[in-house]
């Protein structure tokens, strides 16, 4: 089994969300990435989420998506990068509400997940465990820090058992 990745642009529209959600699944088929049906609700909902984000509260005409997969480890990687330097914050919805709770359903079905700040924007990521993998970490017990500047490659996701270094996560 091998490493795959693959990074597509598309436009900054509402229309965006589904082909995304499409094209990823698409590429982790194309892949043969092992996914069972928990999985793949996870993925289509992380990258929903992400891409949503990205399409209501960032900047410019495109965002661009970046996909890995690595089977042999048990992730996937899912990171969507936008124009804007605002970084997004956890919201605390009101029951009867019907936005604000992406983050909060990104941090309950992802391993890990951050922001990378760039020059001229931002890669918000999440990484998904594939069938096989070893239980979540216990709360904590993966280090956090901040990192990442405009110089860096694109994220290629978290090493097993942790955040990357160069992740700033969100809580």
């Amino acid at each position: 089994m091998s490493v795959h990745r693959r990074w597509f642009s598309l436009p900054r529209e509402p229309a965006t969300v589904a082909a995304g959600r499409r094209r990823v699944r698409d590429l982790l088929t194309a892949w043969n990435t092992p996914l069972d049906e928990d999985t793949r609700f996870a993925l289509d909902l992380v990258t929903s989420e992400l891409l949503g984000n990205a399409v209501r509260h960032a900047t410019g005409d495109a965002v661009t998506v970046g996909v890995h997969a690595d089977p042999l480890h048990h992730r996937a990687v899912i990171e969507v990068y936008d124009s804007s330097p605002a970084v997004p914050v956890p919201g605390r919805p009101a029951d009867d509400e019907e936005s604000g709770r992406g983050l909060l359903l990104i941090a309950e079905l992802a391993l890990a997940h951050g922001v990378v700040r760039k020059r001229g924007g931002k890669w918000v990521w999440a990484e998904i465990a594939l069938p096989g993998a070893a239980a979540r970490p216990a709360e904590g017990t993966a280090s956090r820090p901040a990192g990442g500047t405009a110089d860096d490659p694109p994220p290629h996701g978290a090493p097993h058992g942790g955040v990357a270094p160069w992740a700033m996560t969100c809580h």
